[in-house]
Order: structure tokens, then sequence, then C-alpha cells
């Protein structure tokens, strides 16, 4: 079954990166998932290896004590949210005013993915919720994980805009420079993740 979860997500990710591709240009394929291999790693390593929030299952495939998946599955959920919010109005993210509707409709994707995959995760046993949250989901997941589905994306998908709207003419250079943003963006994060937290303890206090 684990074996099967790995072999799927990766699969997704290569289909996802030939959507990419065909899409956009091979260097931007580069400078997404690289820049997005950089904040998944970044993003485990301050929520599991710092806050503590959740451990890991028995996966197989692990970089640096981190399942292989966790580092890409964030990038392919940003890419998957970001295309749907385009289909959805019809005009292009990377082009649009700073306050547009692409990335509301990013982070409702982003929930709904939540919704599927913790169920997958959870069934499997392939994560183990440590945060003692007063409010759970299913399975003592807790109540602000769809809402760190949803900043995950939102964030990435900020850093990724202000670097294409400075093209370099150098794909290695902003792919630098959108990595080196990944620490400041999954700093927000777990400032919002606290936020939420506290915000769910405050409306169902007994």
């Amino acid at each position: 079954m684990i074996w099967l979860i790995e072999l799927l997500v990766l699969s997704m990710t290569c289909l996802l990166m030939y959507h990419a591709q065909r899409r956009e240009h091979t260097e931007f394929v580069k400078l997404f998932w690289i820049s997005g291999l950089s904040m998944g790693f970044l993003r485990e390593a301050s929520l599991v290896g710092i806050s503590d929030l959740y451990s890991y299952g028995d996966f197989h495939l692990t970089l640096f004590g981190v399942p292989l998946i966790y580092g890409v599955i964030w990038t392919n959920f940003s890419y998957v949210s970001w295309q749907w919010s385009e289909n959805y109005l019809g005009r292009k993210y990377l082009g649009a005013s700073a306050w547009d509707h692409h990335l509301p409709l990013m982070f409702i994707t982003m929930v709904f993915i939540a919704f599927f995959f913790e169920v997958l995760l959870s069934q499997a046993q392939l994560i183990h919720w440590n945060l003692d949250a007063s409010k759970t989901l299913w399975g003592g997941v807790p109540i602000l994980t769809p809402f760190a589905y949803g900043f995950t994306a939102v964030l990435f998908m900020i850093t990724l805009r202000w670097i294409v709207a400075k093209p370099t003419g150098n794909w290695q250079v902003s792919t630098l420079k959108l990595s080196a943003l990944q620490p400041l963006s999954i700093l927000v994060l777990t400032a919002l993740l606290f936020l939420t937290n506290l915000a769910a303890i405050i409306v169902f206090a007994d």
C-alpha cells in the first residue's frame, strides 16, 4: 500500500511536469519544481523537525529523514490549484493584478485536496498528529490541517509571482531567488498556523 502511494505521487509529479512544460517551457518547470522542493523540505523541517506537529509512518523513499513524496507533494498540489484557478477564471495568474481572485480559489482548492489526501494518509497510518487539538476532523487530524494546505500553496504562489514579475533572463538565478524566499514563506506559514490554531481554541472553547 505504501509503495503504491509513493509510486502514484511520483507518477503524478512526472505528469504535472510534462503538463507544465507543454503550457510554459522547460526552464519554468525547473524553476517551479526545484524551488518547490526547497519549500517542501523546509516546510517539513519546520512543522515536523522543529514544531513537532506530526510524525511520519513507515515510508520507503526518504531524503534527509523526510519522505520523498512530502518533498514534492506540496509543489504538485500548488500547481494543481493554480491551474484550476486559471481554468475557472479564464485568465493567467502570473499576469493578474496583485489582488486577484486566483489566490482565494487556490486556497479553496487546497482545502478540498486536504480532505481527500489526509483521509488517505490517516487510513494508511502514514501520518501521526502530535498536536493537542480541541477539535479534530477525523482520525485525530486537527481542524487547522486544511488551512495549512491552503496557506502553503498561497504563500508559494505569491513568492513565484514576485520572482516572475522581475525576470532575470536566467532560470538558475530566478530559481535561486525563489528558493531563497522560501524560509520567509515557511516562517509566515508557521505564524499563520499558530494564529489559526489559537482562533480554533477560542471559538471551540467550552
